[in-house]
């Protein structure tokens, strides 16, 4: 999925009509501008998981998002689990208060902004709103805080049950995050109803730190749409994949051509953990309330990349990856595994200033 990112006005307008993605290693959040993507999530009225990292090396602290995106034509996720890939270090049991990272939540009419913190996992043990979504003790809870937006000037506050897996769980990850979400119109284990179907979920966690093996790391979310009284629903349970080659780079260089008003851009695609031929590259130009896809290509057989057709206005321009197909290997959740994606990686980015014409 096409990410650039940027908090703004057109980009939030852009989420609350269902052009939601996840975030670039260069921005906060965003929208997802390339026709062909957009095209292919209406086609597959299917939620899809993105994820991308700040900073895709081995063995760093890095933000790393994840981005669950609803299309219209979906049925509500009532329940989420997240499958934290074996390898990456993360403390579900973190002391009450601490801060570990930032939330976005897009209905179709509405958005809002928030925290995402610790708090005491004893707190949730005999609330029936815990015990109906996942039940027993945790590890950990944190919760996305929602202050900041809209939803008709409500507060929302969404628990995040954190627990190492154990048995046969242990193939899907290391740790699980169990969630569930607000539906529009039925009271739920994820609180009280908004008014509005879910679109999207972004989370931008802080506290993670990637592997330090070469590999490519499989993130996993089973969602489960709600039954008729509002609660999860295990039968109706299909699963979303990202995969996140480690380690990952994507440069972008510009050369510009003498005399002309006119520059071409080119770069390259790094990973040892995954393919590097045929991947679809994206160019974007900042604007002021968000970023502009101007063109696409494909890498060739190295992984390097030329967009064919020079850009000819100034501004900062920025590169970057993202792949969406079908899933690699069975699953065991009921529904199976409806779409598997591949992280974003984005380039530095890089400023064209022509002289103006006189």
């Amino acid at each position: 999925m096409n990410v650039k990112l940027l908090f703004g006005a057109s980009a939030l307008a852009a989420v609350c009509a269902g052009w939601f993605a996840g975030a670039g290693a260069t921005a906060g959040y965003g929208v997802r501008t390339n026709a062909d993507s957009v095209q292919a999530a209406a086609a597959v009225p299917q939620a899809e998981l993105d994820t991308w990292s700040a900073k895709p090396v081995l063995g760093a602290k890095a933000m790393t998002g994840v981005a669950l995106s609803i299309p219209a034509g979906a049925a509500e996720a009532g329940k989420v689990t997240l499958y934290v890939p074996a390898g990456y270090g993360l403390n579900p049991s973190a002391s009450p208060g601490t801060r570990g990272g930032d939330v976005l939540m897009a209905t179709a009419s509405d958005f809002a902004f928030g925290d995402l913190k610790a708090v005491d996992p004893a707190a949730y043990v005999n609330t029936p709103q815990a015990q109906a979504c996942a039940p027993g003790t945790h590890a950990g809870v944190w919760i996305m805080d929602f202050t900041d937006g809209l939803f008709s000037s409500q507060t929302v506050t969404v628990p995040i049950y954190i627990d190492p897996t154990s048995g046969d769980e242990t193939a899907l990850g290391a740790y699980k995050l169990q969630t569930c979400l607000p539906l529009a119109h039925t009271g739920s284990p994820g609180g009280w109803p908004l008014g509005s179907r879910l679109r999207g979920l972004v989370m931008e966690l802080t506290r993670i730190t990637n592997p330090v093996s070469t590999a490519n790391y499989v993130w996993r979310a089973f969602v489960s749409n709600p039954d008729a009284n509002g609660n999860p629903d295990p039968a109706a349970t299909y699963e979303v994949r990202s995969d996140m080659p480690l380690p990952a780079s994507l440069t972008l260089v510009k050369r510009s051509v003498r005399n002309r008003h006119r520059a071409m851009l080119s770069g390259r695609l790094a990973t040892p953990a995954a393919p590097i031929a045929g991947i679809t590259v994206t160019l974007y130009r900042r604007r002021p309330f968000g970023w502009q896809s101007v063109a696409s290509t494909r890498t060739q057989a190295n992984g390097s990349y030329r967009f064919p057709r020079p850009v000819t206005k100034s501004g900062t321009y920025g590169a970057e990856i993202a792949e969406t197909g079908a899933c690699n290997g069975a699953s065991t959740a009921p529904l199976g595994c409806v779409v598997e994606t591949r992280a974003a990686v984005d380039s530095r980015n890089v400023r064209v200033v022509f002289p103006r014409s006189r």
